[in-house]
């Protein structure tokens, strides 16, 4: 019997849909060409076991409804049925709400970048990236994101990790997970942030997009969301040398690096009507067991804070963001990677961003955006440096970006902007961006 019932779900697998069955020959049609007799089937043999026997029709449609249950798990339903889960991106969000199965999702972004100096124009696929998850039951769930980035010259883990709920309000995490600071690290699709670049100091002062190896809680207390996780720590050593442009970013390890040193990360966020408050911490230490010409252990400390808020009201949307972070046992690290003068890792830096957009077409009661939009940001890399360093002056920046992001539908927008960035040292740079980015 098992035999036969596997045959028959093979067979329902690979012709379902049926087709309706033929209709009966009109009378006018000329009857068919006599057909000798189907011989019978042969008899079973002897002793056959009654398991060869065939399936019953009871059995065919309890089959043929476990493949139709199949095909509902396997479905991957559009992304706007959803909202983000626990500060995170619509896409990545999606496995959280699906009720069982399989999850796919994903984002990619497109753009023009043209410099009214002398650096050169570009277009690329920026980034082209996967969500794959899995609800294996009302309690265990896995998700994970791939990107391939500057037309598939990188391709990288961006996280992989399970939740296993212990509580309601309380979630065990494990795996490679995106660090919990500020906005844009854990929600960076396109259609969350204006402009066709994330802000820069959600790049090189909060080195989004950053993921680390670690376990940790998250959950929900009422109004406040809460993560806390223990992690691999960054590497001030790594494959890619520190810059003084970048502060920590080279640092991150992703999904795969050394585990020798570690770090904790904290956040606080709150939904108060159509606002959203939030603040977070990070400390660890870089070294990864790193040792100076001496063999006396470096081992510096990377701390960084950050608040942040996010008000969207009838059309206007309006966040700002301040974080400040440290680099400790400085003067080692840059002794140890052979930068002085202008060059040096700073030992403190700051930055911030506020920024305003307004949904023209809400005027109107479109389904569909049109939102300008204008963002001031500051930044210093070099707001001190250890002894013997040389404060750069066109690291103590000031950016200015004005654009517009339109969106015909939710998941897909198209954008344009325009920014200048000022600093100590003379002069200024400009540049024009076009981009295209979606989710699904």
């Amino acid at each position: 019997m098992r035999n036969r019932i596997a045959a028959t779900l093979a067979c329902v697998v690979c012709l379902a849909p049926v087709p309706a069955p033929a209709q009966s020959p009109s009378p006018a049609a000329s009857p068919p060409a006599a057909v000798a007799p189907a011989a019978p089937p042969p008899a079973p043999a002897a002793g056959s076991p009654a398991g060869d026997a065939p399936a019953s029709q009871a059995e065919v449609r309890a089959l043929s409804e476990e493949v139709r249950r199949l095909k509902l798990e396997l479905s991957v339903p559009d992304v706007i049925t959803f909202g983000s889960y626990q500060g995170q991106g619509v896409g990545a969000s999606k496995v959280h709400y699906q009720p069982k199965g399989l999850s796919i999702g994903g984002y990619g972004e497109l753009v023009y970048v043209n410099y009214t100096d002398a650096r050169p124009d570009y277009a690329e696929v920026l980034r082209l990236v996967l969500y794959v998850g899995y609800r294996f039951t009302d309690r265990i769930v896995f998700n994970s994101e791939i990107e391939f980035e500057h037309g598939a010259k990188e391709i990288g883990i961006e996280l992989a990790y399970f939740d296993f709920t212990l509580l309601d309000p309380l979630i065990l995490r494990v795996g490679n997970v995106l660090v919990p600071v500020g906005f844009i690290n854990e929600n960076h699709e396109p259609i969350f942030f204006y402009g066709v670049f994330r802000p820069k100091v959600d790049r090189v002062v909060i080195p989004t997009t950053w993921n680390q190896n670690g376990i940790g809680v998250h959950g929900d207390l009422g109004p406040v969301r809460y993560k806390a996780y223990f992690l691999t720590g960054l590497d001030a050593f790594g494959p890619e040398p520190l810059q003084a442009s970048s502060w920590i970013r080279n640092a991150r390890t992703g999904a795969s690096g050394p585990a020798r040193t570690f770090a904790g990360v904290a956040q606080l966020a709150a939904d108060v009507g159509p606002a959203t408050f939030g603040a977070s911490f990070y400390g660890g230490d870089a070294g990864q067991g790193a040792t100076d010409a001496s063999g006396a252990r470096i081992s510096p400390t990377v701390l960084l804070g950050e608040v942040h808020a996010l008000v969207a009201w009838r059309g206007i949307q309006a966040r700002g963001l301040m974080a400040w972070g440290s680099l400790g046992d400085a003067a080692a690290v840059n002794a140890a990677l052979g930068l002085s003068g202008a060059q040096v890792i700073g030992s403190r830096t700051w930055g911030g961003y506020v920024e305003v957009g307004y949904d023209v077409l809400t005027l109107l009661g479109s389904s569909m955006s049109l939102s300008p939009f204008f963002r001031f940001e500051a930044l210093n890399l070099q707001a001190a440096v250890p002894q013997g360093g040389v404060q750069d002056p066109a690291l103590n920046q000031r950016l200015y970006t004005a654009g517009i992001d339109f969106k015909p539908i939710p998941q897909v927008v198209v954008k344009a902007d325009w920014s200048l960035t000022a600093s100590d040292a003379p002069g200024t740079l400009q540049q024009w961006d076009l981009g295209i980015g979606f989710v699904y």
